[in-house]
């Protein structure tokens, strides 16, 4: 296994911080001149040292695993004995590298959030049925299929607009055609028929997409 190769993986995430560090006035001069070559080993330690934290690597252990790797290394004859702890030395690092990306992979996975088989979020398939849902919910429906990505904004606005019955405003939608703001329907039924009036009425191509895409997905919820 490559070790920088796996550094480099989270080099990325550290970026953004040096270069904050970068920015900000160099510290002042101390009684003792520091050369240059010490300055840069000092500044490619705390760097690597930020690397590895990010990556949650044992920074102690594999401070104390690569002493003990440098000093057989140095050596010029081994015995077997010392060439069979330094290769037992070295996979022990790589295990600390491995164990590190594994655990970043599984914090990943757990922060995606899981999705049906027709490619809803759970959350949201257990929470509404389309075939039962108040124009009010259709909203929020509308909201949290927007915000996971589902559909577009677009597609959220024609969702989570009705012709609501009101005492505040008054209207020219026939009363047949107003809804209940809180009362169920089947808005796949709802969709299904905008969808054949598209076709009659002879609408735009890019609205025929959308409230088809519309009744896919409340199909799919």
């Amino acid at each position: 296994m490559n070790v920088s190769t796996l550094l480099n993986t989270a080099a990325n995430q550290a970026s953004s911080s040096q270069q904050n560090r970068q920015a900000e006035p160099p510290p002042a001069a101390e009684s003792k001149q520091a050369t240059p070559g010490n300055d840069e080993t000092f500044i490619d330690k705390a760097y690597r040292s930020l690397v590895l934290n990010r990556m949650g690597v044992d920074t102690e252990q594999l401070e104390e695993i690569e002493q003990k790797v440098e000093e057989l290394e140095s050596k010029s004859n081994l015995t077997k004995d010392e060439k069979d702890k330094l290769e037992s030395l070295i996979k022990a690092r790589d295990q600390l590298f491995e164990e590190a990306m594994r655990r970043q992979a599984e914090e990943g996975n757990s922060s995606q959030p899981s999705v049906t088989s027709n490619g809803i979020p759970t959350e949201i398939a257990n929470k509404y049925d389309p075939r039962a849902i108040s124009p009010d919910d259709m909203s929020l429906l509308a909201k949290d299929l927007h915000e996971a990505g589902v559909i577009s904004w677009e597609q959220r606005s024609r969702m989570s607009f009705q012709f609501v019955k009101t005492h505040f405003y008054k209207t020219y939608t026939p009363e047949s055609q107003q809804v209940d703001p809180s009362e169920p329907m089947d808005f796949v039924k709802v969709w299904e028929e905008r969808v054949k009036a598209n076709e009659y009425f002879n609408v735009p191509a890019d609205q025929k997409a959308r409230d088809q895409g519309i009744l896919d997905v409340l199909r799919r919820v």
